[in-house]
Protein backbone atom coordinates (compact mmCIF):
# COMPACT_ATOMS: atom_id res chain seq x y z
CA UNK A 1 0.00 0.00 0.00
CA UNK A 2 2.78 2.44 0.95
CA UNK A 3 4.64 1.59 -2.26
CA UNK A 4 1.55 2.32 -4.38
CA UNK A 5 0.97 5.59 -2.52
CA UNK A 6 4.55 6.74 -3.02
CA UNK A 7 4.40 5.78 -6.70
CA UNK A 8 1.19 7.75 -7.18
CA UNK A 9 2.61 10.81 -5.45
CA UNK A 10 5.83 10.52 -7.46
CA UNK A 11 3.84 10.52 -10.71
CA UNK A 12 1.85 13.55 -9.55
CA UNK A 13 5.02 15.43 -8.70
CA UNK A 14 6.71 14.49 -11.96
CA UNK A 15 3.63 15.60 -13.88
CA UNK A 16 3.60 18.91 -12.10
CA UNK A 17 7.29 19.52 -12.80
CA UNK A 18 6.87 18.59 -16.45
CA UNK A 19 3.99 21.02 -16.83
CA UNK A 20 6.12 23.82 -15.39
CA UNK A 21 9.28 23.08 -17.37
CA UNK A 22 8.49 25.48 -20.23
CA UNK A 23 8.14 28.52 -17.98
CA UNK A 24 7.87 29.47 -14.34
CA UNK A 25 4.29 29.97 -13.13
CA UNK A 26 3.30 32.70 -10.73
CA UNK A 27 2.80 31.14 -7.30
CA UNK A 28 1.07 32.57 -4.26
CA UNK A 29 4.53 33.67 -3.16
CA UNK A 30 3.96 32.93 0.53
CA UNK A 31 7.14 31.61 2.11
CA UNK A 32 7.21 29.03 4.91
CA UNK A 33 6.91 30.82 8.22
CA UNK A 34 5.07 33.78 6.68
CA UNK A 35 1.64 32.22 6.24
CA UNK A 36 0.10 33.65 9.38
CA UNK A 37 1.35 37.17 8.67
CA UNK A 38 0.08 37.02 5.09
CA UNK A 39 -3.35 35.95 6.31
CA UNK A 40 -3.37 38.65 9.00
CA UNK A 41 -2.48 41.33 6.46
CA UNK A 42 -5.00 40.02 3.94
CA UNK A 43 -7.75 40.06 6.55
CA UNK A 44 -6.79 43.64 7.42
CA UNK A 45 -7.12 44.66 3.77
CA UNK A 46 -10.54 42.99 3.74
CA UNK A 47 -11.59 44.97 6.82
CA UNK A 48 -10.30 48.25 5.44
CA UNK A 49 -11.74 47.82 1.94
CA UNK A 50 -8.30 47.77 0.34
CA UNK A 51 -8.50 44.33 -1.24
CA UNK A 52 -6.11 43.76 -4.12
CA UNK A 53 -6.35 40.06 -5.06
CA UNK A 54 -8.43 40.87 -8.14
CA UNK A 55 -5.69 43.18 -9.42
CA UNK A 56 -3.97 40.11 -10.89
CA UNK A 57 -7.15 38.05 -11.40
CA UNK A 58 -6.71 37.46 -15.15
CA UNK A 59 -3.01 36.72 -14.74
CA UNK A 60 -3.73 34.15 -12.03
CA UNK A 61 -6.31 32.38 -14.15
CA UNK A 62 -3.97 32.13 -17.13
CA UNK A 63 -0.96 31.05 -15.08
CA UNK A 64 -2.72 28.41 -13.00
CA UNK A 65 -4.69 27.18 -15.99
CA UNK A 66 -1.53 26.68 -18.03
CA UNK A 67 1.00 25.60 -15.44
CA UNK A 68 -1.16 24.15 -12.65
CA UNK A 69 -1.65 25.19 -9.07
CA UNK A 70 0.98 25.83 -6.41
CA UNK A 71 -0.87 27.00 -3.29
CA UNK A 72 1.06 27.64 -0.09
CA UNK A 73 -1.74 27.49 2.50
CA UNK A 74 -4.43 24.89 3.09
CA UNK A 75 -7.57 25.92 4.97
CA UNK A 76 -10.17 23.75 6.69
CA UNK A 77 -13.13 26.11 6.97
CA UNK A 78 -16.84 26.02 7.68
CA UNK A 79 -19.33 25.90 4.80
CA UNK A 80 -21.19 28.83 6.38
CA UNK A 81 -21.98 31.36 3.64
CA UNK A 82 -20.81 34.17 5.91
CA UNK A 83 -17.25 32.83 5.78
CA UNK A 84 -16.01 33.18 2.17
CA UNK A 85 -12.48 31.99 2.83
CA UNK A 86 -10.53 33.55 -0.04
CA UNK A 87 -12.35 36.86 0.29
CA UNK A 88 -11.81 37.39 4.02
CA UNK A 89 -8.06 36.87 3.54
CA UNK A 90 -7.86 38.82 0.27
CA UNK A 91 -6.44 35.84 -1.61
CA UNK A 92 -7.05 35.07 -5.26
CA UNK A 93 -7.11 32.23 -7.76
CA UNK A 94 -4.49 29.61 -6.93
CA UNK A 95 -3.55 31.01 -3.50
CA UNK A 96 -5.44 28.82 -1.02
CA UNK A 97 -6.16 25.07 -0.94
CA UNK A 98 -9.54 24.99 0.78
CA UNK A 99 -11.74 22.27 2.29
CA UNK A 100 -15.14 23.41 3.59
CA UNK A 101 -17.86 21.58 5.47
CA UNK A 102 -20.42 22.50 8.11
CA UNK A 103 -18.53 22.77 11.40
CA UNK A 104 -15.04 22.73 9.82
CA UNK A 105 -14.47 19.16 11.02
CA UNK A 106 -11.82 16.65 10.03
CA UNK A 107 -12.84 13.60 8.05
CA UNK A 108 -10.98 11.20 5.76
CA UNK A 109 -11.71 13.33 2.71
CA UNK A 110 -10.26 16.44 4.34
CA UNK A 111 -7.20 14.54 5.53
CA UNK A 112 -6.55 13.05 2.11
CA UNK A 113 -6.99 16.44 0.48
CA UNK A 114 -4.39 18.07 2.72
CA UNK A 115 -2.02 15.13 2.34
CA UNK A 116 -2.19 15.68 -1.41
CA UNK A 117 -1.68 19.41 -0.93
CA UNK A 118 1.42 18.93 1.22
CA UNK A 119 3.01 16.06 -0.70
CA UNK A 120 2.18 17.01 -4.28
CA UNK A 121 1.47 20.75 -4.37
CA UNK A 122 3.87 22.24 -1.83
CA UNK A 123 1.36 23.38 0.79
CA UNK A 124 3.44 24.29 3.85
CA UNK A 125 0.76 25.62 6.24
CA UNK A 126 -2.71 24.44 7.22
CA UNK A 127 -5.19 26.74 8.93
CA UNK A 128 -8.23 25.32 10.71
CA UNK A 129 -10.70 28.22 10.69
CA UNK A 130 -13.78 28.27 12.89
CA UNK A 131 -16.18 31.17 13.32
CA UNK A 132 -18.48 32.78 15.84
CA UNK A 133 -22.17 31.80 15.94
CA UNK A 134 -21.46 28.48 14.23
CA UNK A 135 -24.73 26.61 13.86
CA UNK A 136 -23.03 23.22 13.75
CA UNK A 137 -21.21 23.87 17.02
CA UNK A 138 -24.34 25.26 18.69
CA UNK A 139 -26.35 22.21 17.57
CA UNK A 140 -23.68 19.96 19.06
CA UNK A 141 -23.76 21.89 22.32
CA UNK A 142 -27.55 21.59 22.43
CA UNK A 143 -27.22 17.81 22.16
CA UNK A 144 -30.50 17.31 20.32
CA UNK A 145 -30.85 14.63 17.61
CA UNK A 146 -30.69 15.88 14.03
CA UNK A 147 -32.42 14.39 10.97
CA UNK A 148 -30.80 12.79 7.95
CA UNK A 149 -27.02 12.79 7.71
CA UNK A 150 -26.57 15.89 9.85
CA UNK A 151 -25.72 13.72 12.83
CA UNK A 152 -22.36 13.03 11.13
CA UNK A 153 -21.48 16.67 11.73
CA UNK A 154 -22.35 16.76 15.41
CA UNK A 155 -20.68 13.38 16.00
CA UNK A 156 -17.42 14.80 14.63
CA UNK A 157 -17.63 17.91 16.83
CA UNK A 158 -18.97 16.31 20.03
CA UNK A 159 -15.59 15.03 21.34
CA UNK A 160 -14.24 18.60 21.24
CA UNK A 161 -17.07 19.80 23.47
CA UNK A 162 -17.33 16.80 25.78
CA UNK A 163 -16.45 18.77 28.91
CA UNK A 164 -18.44 21.90 28.10
CA UNK A 165 -21.67 23.12 29.69
CA UNK A 166 -24.57 22.66 27.29
CA UNK A 167 -27.05 24.73 29.29
CA UNK A 168 -25.99 28.03 27.68
CA UNK A 169 -25.97 26.78 24.09
CA UNK A 170 -28.86 29.00 22.97
CA UNK A 171 -27.48 32.24 24.42
CA UNK A 172 -25.30 34.07 21.88
CA UNK A 173 -24.09 36.48 24.57
CA UNK A 174 -22.75 33.78 26.86
CA UNK A 175 -19.04 32.79 26.66
CA UNK A 176 -19.79 29.10 26.10
CA UNK A 177 -20.52 29.20 22.35
CA UNK A 178 -17.36 31.22 21.65
CA UNK A 179 -15.28 28.88 23.79
CA UNK A 180 -16.90 25.95 22.00
CA UNK A 181 -15.94 27.35 18.60
CA UNK A 182 -12.33 27.59 19.80
CA UNK A 183 -12.40 24.12 21.35
CA UNK A 184 -13.62 22.68 18.06
CA UNK A 185 -10.82 24.35 16.11
CA UNK A 186 -8.17 23.00 18.47
CA UNK A 187 -9.70 19.51 18.39
CA UNK A 188 -9.88 19.39 14.59
CA UNK A 189 -6.25 20.56 14.35
CA UNK A 190 -5.26 17.70 16.62
CA UNK A 191 -7.33 15.17 14.69
CA UNK A 192 -5.82 16.22 11.37
CA UNK A 193 -2.30 15.51 12.60
CA UNK A 194 -3.04 12.41 14.66
CA UNK A 195 -5.00 10.86 11.79
CA UNK A 196 -2.25 11.16 9.19
CA UNK A 197 1.26 9.71 9.16
CA UNK A 198 2.10 11.92 6.18
CA UNK A 199 1.09 15.13 7.97
CA UNK A 200 2.82 13.99 11.16
CA UNK A 201 6.07 13.49 9.24
CA UNK A 202 5.75 16.82 7.43
CA UNK A 203 5.22 18.54 10.79
CA UNK A 204 8.18 16.74 12.38
CA UNK A 205 10.39 17.56 9.40
CA UNK A 206 9.53 21.24 9.59
CA UNK A 207 7.73 21.18 6.24
CA UNK A 208 4.33 21.92 7.76
CA UNK A 209 2.94 24.49 10.16
CA UNK A 210 -0.48 24.22 11.79
CA UNK A 211 -2.56 27.33 12.53
CA UNK A 212 -5.92 27.87 14.20
CA UNK A 213 -8.24 30.84 13.98
CA UNK A 214 -11.72 32.18 14.65
CA UNK A 215 -13.55 34.45 12.19
CA UNK A 216 -16.00 36.92 13.72
CA UNK A 217 -19.11 37.01 11.54
CA UNK A 218 -20.12 40.38 13.02
CA UNK A 219 -16.86 42.27 12.53
CA UNK A 220 -15.12 40.39 9.70
CA UNK A 221 -11.95 40.03 11.74
CA UNK A 222 -9.93 36.85 12.23
CA UNK A 223 -8.35 36.08 15.60
CA UNK A 224 -5.56 33.53 15.54
CA UNK A 225 -5.25 31.02 18.36
CA UNK A 226 -1.86 30.59 19.99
Amino acid sequence: MKIHLRSALFLLLVGSLAACSAAQPRTSGIKPGEARQELVEGNQRFLEGGMRSHAWHDESIMQTGTFGQSPSIGVLSCADSRVPTEIIFDQGVGDLFVVRNAGNFRNDSATGTFEYGVEALGVHSILVLGHTKCGAVKATLAGEPLPGHMSVITAAIQPALAKMDRTAASDDESPEPIAADEANVRWQMKQLIEGSELLQKALADGRLTMLGGIYDVETGGVRFLD
